[in-house]
């Protein structure tokens, strides 16, 4: 198997893991590196790649900008740029994910190896995954990790309005991509019973769709028991062991009595993880504060006023209630700590102090952290909402609450801080049961089952359901032809057919695509009228729309690379103030990336040109002009054309430029024919594309044949169809293998 998994928001890297950084860098950074890490140490699995977000910004480690990082030898951590380099919060990502799949894409063709799967986690990153499995015709995978549906309704318990969280969150249009997911998964992989039965609950799903409850390894090497520095013979790293002295010194700088036991909180500054109530209960509580020191790591921070203004709140909250009952000596707030090595650290002195890990969160999806304190032998209590059910039926290693009960809470921790039989009992419960049911080996093994089956049985993946794929075949093709419709590909019906019978011929090896000023339906038309139906791409309406396959697979990416700086609103309004201008009548000339006006009979074009460019230019819209047949003027966006577009194409998909063949036969095909192309240029052709015949810049090939007998000339001429030499053979083969594995 080759997997590919996707956690596009967040800072990731092998180590030194910036957990708690910001509300993106949380518990499933962790989650997908130990994930991706222990999965390509089964046998079955050749290799995994984690994809994630490029960043390039000085506020952040330079780690973060490397491409690729070999985390083992069957495993990398890959980064692709989308969005700039800016390092920004994942709800300000979703107009850049077009960009990203395009990205992914082009780099799976360049690695010639399909994926067998593609896991998406989060929303961001499903919709990634979804757009990339279809096109490659494999099944995808989806993890929510947390939804949509249920921080709304936190949202709005907490007053905000449905257009706030829309503003700040994007929360409506998460929501529906996480539908989206849901509706053409092939499998969900949740972490608790809770998290597929309640979180999931309002979602619209189909009865088939597959869930399947895989609960989360722990890092037993990090994680081990706290009573291992006792053991004569222990080797323990001397990097755990520096660790150790730093978070005992910091809990000294705060701790007036250090040998107290300790109650433990380590969560994000988030109002949900309901911090304030842990302080409130300790703070009202006398014989807890004799009894026990408590520190509570919120998350990282160097200056709580230039943080977001929600952990700015938790925090200076925290301080005041630190102050309002007085707790300095006996409460820790700590500004760091290293989630590698100091965080299990911080686990054992607990244990050894006899202490207890409190998570007080209103709810929990799955409750890592509790998994963890368990694994080194310190018990927990924990909020009764969530994840926790689970790891307290499996491990009977702590006590869950109802976190709105202040008593209940007090005297839980109570009881483990005065119950040695019953402390000893949750501690040893954690140690031995968490090896058994949370490790990452259990994990993976049911994972890759789940995997197998889905595989050979998919439910939803474009061929299961009828549905072509466009990119196995883009991903396999060596070159391509991009042809214009009029008095190119068509004029000549003996010569069509020949053609048409060349690219059957040489299908293998050559794309067939068509070039046109046409709406995607208008050129649908005229193919079907002339016996084409192979066609792989259609770039349509001027080079403002591409499309694949029989399907018409619309190509959002390409959309999203038009969108920047396009005002379509601005240029009606000034293009309305000039007389001789007239919105073309047919629907099918507008078009979200095309506005198409007719120029008044008897409107001297010398002059009209340039008082559009003036009125354009004023009113400071980026755009393209083309000007057709003496009465056409189409406004696009500054990045349409057809030449851009077949650029476009051959970045996205690996394919040389000089491998793409572009035939046309007047003046609207001269930005596709030059530059590096293989152009073509059929021998009726009108006079204005003489001008290339004598250009030392460009590859344009002037055939003797006409129309489509030009273009089998063209093509023969560069040799295109002939790429089938040993080489070509046996990269082919590989290539092969490796989409049927």
């Amino acid at each position: 198997m080759y997997i590919q998994m996707i956690s596009v928001h967040g800072l990731i890297r092998g180590e030194n893991i910036e957990m708690g950084r910001d509300a993106d860098t949380g518990g499933q950074v962790r989650y997908v590196l130990e994930l991706a890490n222990m999965l390509s140490t089964f046998d079955e699995v050749e290799a995994v790649d984690l994809f994630t977000r490029r960043i390039n910004d000085k506020r952040v480690s330079s780690d973060y900008s490397k491409q690729i990082e070999q985390l083992n030898p069957k495993c990398r951590l890959v980064r692709l740029s989308c969005g700039g380099g800016r390092y920004i919060r994942k709800e300000r990502l979703w107009p850049y994910l077009d960009d990203y799949v395009d990205a992914m894409i082009s780099f799976t063709r360049r690695e010639h190896r399909i994926p067998t799967v593609v896991h998406g986690h989060y929303a961001d990153a499903g919709y990634i995954g979804k757009e990339v499995a279809s096109v490659f015709d494999v099944p995808f995978v989806f993890t929510g990790h947390s939804l949509g549906k249920t921080k709304l309704d936190y949202l709005l318990e907490e007053g905000w309005t449905r257009d706030a969280a829309d503003r700040e969150y994007n929360i409506s249009h998460r929501i529906g991509q996480e539908q989206a997911c849901l509706a053409v998964a092939d499998l969900v992989v949740t972490s608790t019973r809770h998290e597929r039965d309640m979180q999931y609950r309002d979602y619209y799903k189909d009865e088939k769709l597959k869930f399947e409850v895989i609960p989360p390894g722990t890092d037993l090497e990090r994680f081990f028991p706290y009573y291992e520095y006792d053991m004569p013979h222990a080797e323990i790293d001397e990097l755990f062991k520096q660790a150790r002295v730093r978070m005992a010194n910091e809990l000294g700088r705060f701790h007036l009595q250090p040998d107290k036991p300790l109650i433990l909180s380590l969560c994000r500054p988030d109002r949900r993880k309901n911090i304030g109530a842990l302080i409130k209960a300790y703070g009202k509580n006398k014989q807890m504060q004799a009894l026990a020191n408590l520190a509570i790591f919120a998350g990282i921070r160097k200056d709580i006023a230039t943080m977001e203004e929600d952990e700015q709140q938790v925090l200076t909250d925290m301080l005041l209630m630190m102050d309002r009952y007085d707790l300095y000596g006996k409460l820790a707030i700590p500004k760091w700590h290293d989630s590698e090595r100091e965080v299990p650290e911080l686990y054992r002195l607990a244990a050894e102090k006899r202490g207890v890990f409190v998570n007080p969160a209103f709810t929990e999806l799955f409750g890592l952290t509790a998994i963890e304190a368990s694994a080194t032998g310190l018990p927990f209590v924990a909020t009764q909402n969530g994840g926790p059910q689970d790891i307290v039926a499996n491990c009977e290693s702590g006590i869950l609450v109802d976190v709105n009960d202040g008593e209940q809470l007090s005297n839980s921790i109570i009881k483990f801080l005065t119950d040695k039989e019953f402390w000893d009992r949750n501690s040893n419960n954690g140690i031995n049961r968490v090896r058994k049911h949370y490790s990452w080996k259990t994990h993976c093994r049911k994972y890759l089952e789940c995997l197998k089956e889905v595989v050979k049985q998919p439910t939803k993946t474009p061929s299961a359901t009828g549905r072509s794929a466009p990119g196995r075949r883009l991903a396999s093709v060596e070159s391509m032809l991009i042809t214009d419709i009029d008095n190119t590909l068509l004029g000549d019906e003996e010569a069509l057919a020949k053609l048409r019978e060349f690219l059957h011929e040489h299908r293998e090896q050559i794309g067939f695509g068509i070039a046109s000023g046409r709406s995607i339906d208008l050129v649908t038309e005229v193919l079907e009228q002339n016996g084409i139906n192979e066609t792989d791409v259609i770039i349509a309406a001027v080079g403002s729309e591409i499309y694949y396959g029989k399907e018409h697979a619309f190509d959002k990416g390409w959309a999203s690379h038009l969108r920047t700086k396009w005002r379509p609103d601005r240029v009606r309004e000034t293009l309305a103030k000039l007389p001789f201008l007239h919105l073309q009548e047919d629907p099918q000339a507008q078009r979200e990336f095309k506005i198409s006006y007719d120029l008044e009979e008897g409107a001297s074009s010398e002059e009209a040109l340039p008082l559009i460019h003036n009125a354009l230019a004023k009113a400071r819209a980026a755009y393209k002009l083309v000007f057709s047949h003496g009465t056409f003027i189409d406004i696009l966006p500054h990045r349409a054309s057809k030449g851009k577009a077949v650029r476009y194409l051959s970045g996205k998909w690996n394919i040389p430029l000089e491998k793409i063949a572009t035939a046309g036969d007047s003046g609207n095909d001269s930005d596709m024919l030059v530059g590096q192309t293989a152009g073509i240029v059929v021998a009726n052709h009108t006079e204005e594309l003489e001008y290339l015949r004598k250009s030392k810049t460009h590859r344009v090939y002037f055939t003797e044949a006409a129309h489509a007998g030009g273009i089998i000339e063209g093509l023969q001429y560069y040799g295109l169809q002939n790429e089938n030499n040993r080489e070509k053979e046996s990269e082919r083969d590989d290539f092969e293998g490796a989409l049927l594995s």
